[in-house]
């Protein structure tokens, strides 16, 4: 005769604790606390953004942030920075592609450097004071940027038939539209209008600066 065993539910293994979040659910909850992060950065250095004061910003629980960022604020500054570098590499690859030529192609880059930092807000202004900092996140992801925008003026030059460019000289004159941007974004909030006058005497800077070093190369702007 054979018995039929009944599982015991009181036997049966249950996991311990709340179900992991992840995926679009866990992003989603993620959003209003980077966003708390970004607004502090505007008056504060990330190394002084504590997880007592992203907690009271925010009125998150310290077992929610952490089930949210099991690395702490490390993370929640990589996610930030790194969502606001990919969102500058869409807005100029999208921009530049719709261009004929190459004059074109760095004003609507330019352009959209500058619409970036205005959309960015208070996150942009925390970026151009850590930029250069050895070692910070922003740093990283600003480095990868510059090879990105090097990778792509030369390119460029080689669509024109052109030998590229020293990776220096380029570093050189993304440097200087930081630099435009810097003057304008470090201190947040900013006025657009003030966005767009900057925005325009960097592109006219930035042609008459390029006309010459790729006339020196033998590189007609066009």
């Amino acid at each position: 005769m054979t018995t039929s065993i009944t599982p015991n539910s009181k036997n049966t293994t249950q996991p311990r604790g709340r179900p992991r979040i992840t995926g679009d659910d866990l992003t989603a909850r993620q959003v209003p606390v980077l966003a708390a992060a970004g607004r502090l950065l505007a008056t504060r250095q990330s190394t002084d953004i504590s997880v007592e004061l992203l907690l009271q910003e925010t009125g998150t629980s310290r077992p929610t942030f952490y089930r949210w960022f099991p690395n702490g604020m490390s993370q929640v500054f990589d996610l930030l920075i790194a969502k606001a570098n990919t969102d500058l590499m869409v807005r100029i690859v999208s921009a530049i592609s719709r261009c004929d030529n190459f004059e074109e192609r760095i004003h609507a880059g330019i352009k959209a450097y500058f619409d970036w930092g205005w959309a960015q807000g208070p996150v942009v202004s925390g970026i151009y004071r850590e930029g250069f900092t050895e070692g910070s996140i922003a740093q990283r992801y600003r480095r990868q940027t510059l090879d990105v925008v090097i990778g792509m003026i030369n390119q460029q030059a080689e669509m024109l038939g052109q030998n590229a460019l020293p990776p220096r000289m380029i570093e050189t004159l993304v440097s200087w539209v930081e630099s435009a941007g810097a003057v304008v974004f470090r201190q947040y909030p900013v006025k657009q209008s003030d966005v767009e006058q900057q925005c325009e005497l960097t592109i006219q800077m930035f042609l008459a600066t390029v006309s010459v070093v790729l006339k020196d190369h033998g590189i007609a702007l066009r």
